[in-house]
């Protein structure tokens, strides 16, 4: 069994594959949860919430045979996960780097860019072969990874998160309610809070479509595939027109296809 491991600001992604038969389709994780990032959690703290998964997912602690596979973009917590499964799994987990991937980067410093990035990348160019790839992933901050068919990393953009500005204007405009993020019914709100809604999701889904546009205009491409992932991807796809796919585990998909790699 493989766990996969996706290390992100905001949330810590878990899925479980069968590395026995990974026949499901697109490598689609058994199992995955999340749990809120914690920059000052403990090994212990960390054991317990991950033995506590496990037991969600009925897989004992005990005798347990597997494998670990991370990124991160936190390397404050690495260690903790190294000593948490060392000390109570006896594993040393793996965790990629960017040599890891068969992308060639055209990119001045490709040691800068985030683990979870260039794992979406792989996953891209193993799902969708031979397209033109703008990969959006709604995260702490909205980034888009630009990847050629001849599976060259180009760069990309990077946009202030969602939550992360809807946070932002919650703490600098103090009448304003909390806001919970619905689409809303209509582009023009009546009320302020349709007016947020309808910013940041009409807001957010017209700027995707409109980088989209300049990405492929940029890279000369008559035509991409756009992939979305991220927590907030189903709903921001309702509002742009350009997103093609949404796949809320192109992260763990990648890492299941960097395991696959190394032990081919």
């Amino acid at each position: 069994m493989l766990i996969a491991i996706d290390i992100g600001n905001t949330n810590i992604t878990f899925g479980v594959f069968n590395t026995q038969n990974d026949s499901k389709e697109g490598g689609e994780p058994f199992h995955n949860a999340n749990i809120q990032t914690n920059k000052n959690i403990t090994t212990d703290e960390l054991a317990i919430q991950f033995v506590n998964l496990l037991r969600l997912w009925n897989q004992s602690d005990q005798n347990l045979s597997l494998e670990v596979i991370i990124s991160s973009v936190v390397p404050q917590i690495d260690y903790e996960f190294s000593h948490m499964f060392e000390k109570y799994f006896k594993i040393s987990p793996y965790f990629v780097k960017n040599q890891d991937v068969p992308l060639r980067f055209n990119y001045d410093s490709p040691e800068e860019i985030g683990a979870d990035r260039f794992v979406n990348g792989l996953a891209g160019i193993n799902l969708y072969p031979n397209k033109n790839l703008i990969i959006v992933d709604f995260g702490t901050a909205t980034t888009f990874d630009v990847i050629s068919k001849e599976k060259v990393y180009e760069g990309g953009i990077i946009v202030t998160g969602i939550m992360t500005s809807l946070r932002a204007l919650e703490d600098k405009a103090s009448k304003l309610p909390h806001i919970d993020l619905l689409l809303p019914s209509n582009l023009i709100g009546k009320k302020t809070v349709e007016g947020i809604r309808s910013g940041i999701i009409h807001g957010n889904g017209a700027m995707v479509d409109e980088l989209v546009r300049r990405i492929a205009e940029e890279m000369n491409w008559k035509d991409c595939f756009v992939i979305a992932t991220g927590g907030l991807a189903k709903l921001i796809k309702n509002s742009a027109r350009s997103i093609n796919c949404i796949d809320p585990h192109l992260t763990l998909k990648g890492l299941f296809a960097i395991w696959k790699l190394k032990h081919a």
